[in-house]
Order: C-alpha cells, then sequence, then structure tokens
C-alpha cells in the first residue's frame, strides 16, 4: 500500500506556516486573537456553512498575511483548521483568495469574503410545483437548473449548493443491498472493496494510488516548509521508489532555482 498524503495546493504563492486540530462547539468573542487556542471551542461554528477550499482570517490585527480554511480529517471527517500565510510583503485578498501585493488588496479590515446566498431546499410544506426548486430570492425554477454553471436565480442561490453532499441533483447513494458484482461494487465508509467479505483478500493488501498535485508558485517559502518534508528517501513505496508529485507551476512569485531543484529530485 502507497502510505503518503495527497492533497491540492491552489493558493497561489501560500507558505504553510501551521496547521492544528480543534473540536467543539459554541463561539465566543475571541475574533481579534492570533492565538489558536483561543479558538479550540469555535471550529464548528467557524466552518458552518463554508466550503473547503475558502480561506478566512481569525483576526483583523497584524499584517493581512495569515489566513485559514476548513479541512475534514479522515473517515470521521473530523473539523480541523488547516492555517496558511502569504510570502513577506504580499498579504491575502478575501474576495480572489490569493496572495497579492498589499498595495492591491483592500480587504485587510475583513474576516472573511461575503456570505453567498443559499436556496431553501427543505421546508415543511411543498413551496413548489413538482420538479422544481425555490429559490433564495423566493422565485420557483426547475431542478436541473440548480448547478449548471449559469446565475438561474436572481440571487445565484442556484450555484451555491453545488458541493457533493448539497448539490439537490447528485447522485443517489449506493445501495448494497440492490447493488452487487460484477455489474456494481460500492462500499459506504469506503472501508471495504471486492474480495474483503470472502476472505479472498485483506483490506491492508488492497493496492491503492494516490496522486500528489500542487498548482501555484514554488519558492524557497514551500520548499522548505512543504515538500521537503513530503519528499524524502524515508518515504517510499512499495517497489522501493520514493514518492512523486506533479507540480503545475505559475511564474508568479515562482524561484526557478527551486523548480530546479524538483527537477534534479526526480
Amino acid at each position: 500500500m502507497l502510505i503518503t498524503s495527497g492533497f491540492v495546493l491552489s493558493v497561489l504563492a501560500l507558505s504553510v506556516e501551521a496547521e492544528a486540530q480543534f473540536r467543539g462547539k459554541g463561539l465566543s468573542a475571541n475574533y481579534g486573537s492570533t492565538d489558536f487556542n483561543d479558538f479550540q471551542d469555535e471550529v464548528v461554528t467557524l466552518c458552518e456553512d463554508r466550503t473547503p477550499n475558502e480561506y478566512f482570517r481569525l483576526t483583523i490585527e497584524g499584517d493581512c498575511r495569515s489566513v485559514v480554511r476548513c479541512d475534514k480529517a479522515g473517515i470521521a471527517g473530523t473539523i480541523r483548521l488547516a492555517k496558511v500565510k502569504c510570502p513577506s510583503g504580499l498579504a491575502f485578498d478575501l474576495e480572489r483568495q490569493t496572495c497579492d501585493w498589499k498595495a492591491s488588496v483592500n480587504n485587510c479590515d475583513r474576516l472573511s469574503k461575503p456570505r453567498l446566498a443559499k436556496p431553501n431546499l427543505h421546508t415543511v410544506e411543498p413551496v413548489c410545483p413538482d420538479g422544481q426548486l425555490q429559490c433564495g430570492s423566493g422565485e420557483c425554477i426547475a431542478r436541473e437548473f440548480f448547478c449548471n454553471s449559469r446565475d438561474d436565480c436572481q440571487d445565484g442561490s442556484d450555484e451555491n449548493v453545488c458541493r457533493g453532499d448539497e448539490d439537490p441533483n447528485k447522485s443517489d447513494v449506493c445501495n448494497p443491498a440492490e447493488c452487487f458484482l460484477p455489474d456494481c461494487f460500492c462500499s459506504a465508509d469506503g472501508t471495504s472493496a471486492p474480495g474483503i467479505a470472502e476472505g479472498v483478500l485483506e483490506i491492508a493488501n488492497v493496492p491503492m494510488m494516490i496522486t500528489i498535485n500542487f498548482n501555484g508558485a514554488v519558492n524557497d517559502d514551500n520548499m522548505r516548509e512543504l515538500y521537503n518534508k513530503l519528499f524524502h528517501i524515508e518515504r517510499i513505496n512499495p517497489n522501493g521508489c520514493t514518492a512523486k508529485g506533479t507540480f503545475f507551476v505559475s511564474h508568479k512569485y515562482t524561484n526557478y532555482s527551486a523548480v530546479q531543484e524538483l527537477h534534479r529530485k526526480g
């Protein structure tokens, strides 16, 4: 089994500063604090209705470089905050969700970007004709218009519920009582595979492939804080080869000597 961790770095020129895990509920008046420990009991509330790729601030004090995003870890889906920090001289733009020159960022006085309008998908009594759903702005539109990459609601709320767990047009959950090999196989929690129940295979010996991809700048900060920790001679595949990654490099903020070093390492 390949033992590595896979993820996509999708924000330009961000260097990972720390990653902390929190649990709990409730929200106290800790905005403005720069200490992660002050938010131990607030993560669930902070992350409510946020997409996994939305970065936001815990404070408006400081140099406008640090942001966090909500991340679910493991099969249990434990919520944690992953913290990143822009390189020196840059600031994080909440609207564009990327780092830029500080003079070009005009939202350092805000904690997060404006909340997106949501449709009314769950009502006690039906409010729309069959086959239609209600927009956040009140009108009803056909279900198939939701998540079609066009704003069909007046407030655009039909395009704001397109994550897998809330998309009204998402596929039905696989039902093991109706899904049989060789035409179909499903594992509700992802911990089973064909042949496990019959004792033909052991779960620890099921082949697994994990791809690691990065999108953005390559510079000294993420080389030192991230790449060198992921790709080293002690992290190897079953065939003895070291772990590899794919880099989609942007020109802006990239240090090309760091790119050459990645190429040299293979």
